[in-house]
């Protein structure tokens, strides 16, 4: 869907005013005052989340943000706070960054506060922007989009909700009874909701929904509101953490050094076992990897996945570097050449259907498309501003470094097998001699992942060879471009440029056949560039992409195959939340040529999905990346 921000207006007491909908923003007597007394106070704040571990607000309609900061504002000043405040907020027309800033400077008493969220606001673009704040003990989540179509995509366990839409008269969308079961299939037993409408249809839609609702003295001019608790007609299981914080990562690359950074986070300790030498040992620091986003026309799930992980790789890249930790990366902008005429409208019409933020995406015709290039070209392109290089390296010694000394790394140790007993996973090498042993285990190793937990599905494995060409064979471009291969701005003297996709090579050396095929490609993207190299003096850089059938990565808990195939007919009709999994057992690998897109963000999934946080993916999105798809599609299609 193509989002369209919020208007900057005020009605004729200066209260922020929506034209689209004819109706303030917030009492006329005071924003924060409302904040406080109805949905803070109406939903038991701060008695109900004291000493919790976790505590989740869901709000629709998240506005100017007042709620969320009198609630950020609250949640400080309490001793007796919750471990971890998750703060959900549904908003179809978001103001962008300079709008929202205009308006906080109203609220004096929320300056700091608002300034952290002014900097971390999102770019305006559709589905789910998580944001971190309070070194990462509170967590924003801001879903752009329709709330009747992403409420019934969360993925989270509610104990509190803020229904904070315009009046229903006007916008009755934000009131339907649909909508409110969506919510209430969210929610915990006992979760709370407070909304200032009195609204007879409100009230009882929310009761059909399951909510106990009463009507209590409003706010201002309102003379009532309705406040309720949930009370669901049958019990309901509880996602959570295991009582012992203890995980074992097998791999540390840019997969695994992300999943221990956010556990780590968490509290977690973790055994990181890797089969290789140290990191900075495993390959020639020369290499750098693109990231950019993936844009379709019709949005699809590879598109929506990869924005997310996009996005949110990029800012917890920037935490990382305030936290003091060095990273070697650049944001240049990266330009996603068209490689023919009809390429190129087909780019155009994907840009013009999309409409997002100059910011994030722009089509450029040919001449603007060198002037960012710095050299000649023969066609323009997608230019993603914020998007660059980054050397992995560096990101994974990054993320090693921040979860600090609850991990303990065991390099140079090759796990054979894997084996559950006592409540525990144990990791075994060829002599059958336990590595390390926790109750969860999460493979990250890419090709080899498959070796201990099979996922009822063939992975594919290619080989990727990138050259280095010195910078006096070529005009090196400004920016990264991209088209039938990729080559980098100079670094250090060195143009990056590749990468082939072998499927019948397993040779980890660099060969001057795939450096003769790089400049190739180099030769197509830049016919007019005189590249001054020969094949067989190239050095080079070789590594090995694991990729599923789908091109989606697989991130979350394993499948228990065997299982499965043992009650097949029951599942030939069944959901993934009908099949068996391998209790504590999980895998995110298959990220094949985009780990650095996915790496943060899968990070982020499987630590919320082990804790039993609300995801920061939309629930459709989750489902496609989990490694249980395949044994759910050959069910389905009677082949299991």
């Amino acid at each position: 869907m193509r989002l369209v921000p919020a208007e900057l207006a005020f009605d004729a007491e200066g209260t922020p005013y929506s034209p689209v909908y004819g109706d303030v923003y917030h009492s006329a007597e005071s924003g924060p005052g409302q904040a406080q007394q109805v949905f803070i106070a109406g939903n038991g704040l701060p008695r109900r989340w004291a000493r919790a571990r976790v505590f989740t607000i869901v709000e629709t309609g998240f506005g100017l943000g007042l709620n969320f900061l009198a609630t950020w504002r609250a949640w400080r000043a309490d001793p007796a706070r919750c471990e971890r405040l998750h703060y959900v907020s549904i908003e179809k027309h978001p103001y962008d960054r300079e709008a929202l800033a205009a308006l906080h400077r109203r609220y004096s008493e929320f300056a700091p506060l608002a300034g952290q969220l002014q900097n971390a606001w999102p770019p305006l673009v559709p589905g789910l922007h998580r944001l971190h704040f309070e070194d990462e003990a509170l967590t924003l989540t801001l879903a752009f989009g329709d709330v009747g179509e992403l409420a019934p995509r969360l993925r989270l366990g509610a104990d509190a909700y803020y229904l904070d839409g315009f009046a229903p008269r006007l916008n009755p969308d934000m009131w339907l009874p649909a909508l409110m079961q969506s919510l209430a299939n969210l929610a915990r037993p006992g979760a709370t909701v407070a909304t200032y409408s009195s609204a007879t249809p409100v009230r009882e839609a929310l009761e059909a929904a399951g909510f106990r609702m009463e009507k209590c003295p409003g706010y201002g001019r309102k003379r009532e509101m309705l406040r309720g608790t949930y009370q669901p007609w049958r019990a309901q299981a509880l996602a959570g953490a295991r009582g012992k914080r203890h995980a074992i990562v097998i791999g540390a690359g840019i997969a695994g050094a992300a999943i221990c950074e956010h556990l780590a986070r968490r509290g977690w300790h973790i055994d990181l076992i890797e089969s290789r030498a140290l990191p900075d040992a495993q390959a020639p620091a020369k290499y750098a990897g693109v990231f950019h986003p993936h844009i379709s026309r019709d949005d699809c799930i590879l598109s929506r996945t990869a924005r997310n992980g996009y996005l949110y790789a990029i800012e917890r890249w920037l935490a990382l570097e305030r936290s003091g930790l060095e990273l070697t990366w650049s944001r240049c902008g990266v330009l996603q050449l068209a490689g023919d005429a009809e390429q190129e409208q087909r780019m155009i019409a994907a840009v013009a259907a999309m409409d997002f933020p100059a910011g994030f995406l722009q089509y450029l015709a040919r001449g603007e498309a060198e002037l960012h290039a710095g050299c000649e070209l023969v066609s323009g392109g997608w230019w993603y501003p914020g998007a660059g290089w980054m050397r992995p390296l560096s990101l994974i010694a990054a993320q090693i470094a921040a979860a600090g000394p609850g991990l303990q790394a065991h390099f140079g140790a090759r796990v054979e097998s894997i084996g559950y007993a006592g409540g525990c996973w144990q990791a075994l090498d060829a002599a059958g001699k336990r590595i390390a042993a926790a109750p969860v285990l999460v493979l990250a190793n890419s090709n080899d992942a498959a070796r201990l937990a099979p996922v009822a599905q063939p992975l594919q494995q290619t080989r990727g060879q990138v050259s280095y060409l010195p910078d006096a064979a070529m005009r090196a471009p400004r920016a990264v471009l991209t088209g039938s291969g990729y080559v980098l701005p100079a670094l250090d003297g060195v143009i990056v440029t590749g990468s082939t996709y072998e499927r019948d090579n397993s040779d980890p050396e660099p060969q001057v056949q795939s450096h003769a095929e790089n400049l190739q490609r180099l030769a197509q993207m830049l016919p007019q560039a005189r590249v001054l190299a020969d094949a067989a003096q190239l050095d080079g850089a070789v590594g090995f992409r694991c990729a599923a059938p789908d091109h989606l990565p697989l991130v979350g808990a394993l499948p228990d195959v065997d299982a499965a195939r043992a009650h097949k007919k029951a599942l030939s009709g069944a959901d993934l939340a009908d099949l068996p999994r391998r209790n504590g057992l999980y895998c995110a690998t298959a990220y094949a040529s985009r780990g650095l897109v996915w790496a943060a963000l899968a990070g982020e999934l499987l630590a919320s999905l082990i804790e039993g946080e609300p995801l920061p993916l939309e629930g459709d999105l989750a489902d496609a990346l989990d490694p249980g798809r395949f044994v759910m599609k050959q069910a389905r299609r009677g082949k299991l």
